[in-house]
C-alpha cells in the first residue's frame, strides 16, 4: 500500500540518517514491536486455553479411574510441571514429577487393598 502511494520511493530518495527517514524507521520499529507483542499475547491466550482444556479432560479421566481429590491435585501439579517446560529448572521438575507420581501411586494402592 505504501508502495502504491509512492511513500517508499519518496523515502528512498532521502538521506538514510535524515530526520524524516529516521523518524519513519523508528515509527515502523515501534509499530512492529506492538504487533509482535499482540501476536505473542494472542498465542499465549490460545496456548493457555488449550492447556486448560487438556487439564480438565485429564481430571475427568483421573476421576473415572478412581483417584480422590488429594490425589488428583498432586497429579495436576505433576502434569503442570511436565506440560510447561522451563530449561533452567527442568531437572528439579523431573524429580518433583516422579516424587508426586510415586506418592499418588502409593496412596492409590493403599486405598485399593
Amino acid at each position: 500500500m505504501m508502495k502504491q502511494q509512492g511513500v517508499l520511493k519518496y523515502l528512498s530518495n532521502m538521506n538514510f540518517l535524515g530526520e524524516v527517514r529516521s523518524n519513519f524507521r523508528k515509527q515502523n520499529i515501534e509499530n512492529g514491536k506492538k504487533i509482535h507483542q499482540q501476536n505473542l499475547d494472542a498465542n499465549d491466550k490460545v496456548n493457555h486455553s488449550m492447556l486448560e482444556a487438556k487439564l480438565e479432560s485429564m481430571k475427568t479421566t483421573w476421576k473415572s479411574m478412581g483417584y480422590n481429590k488429594s490425589e488428583i491435585d498432586k497429579l495436576e501439579e505433576a502434569w503442570s510441571l511436565s506440560a510447561v517446560k522451563d530449561k533452567e529448572s527442568r531437572k528439579e521438575d523431573k524429580k518433583a514429577i516422579k516424587k508426586l507420581q510415586k506418592e499418588v501411586r502409593e496412596s492409590f494402592q493403599s486405598r485399593k487393598k
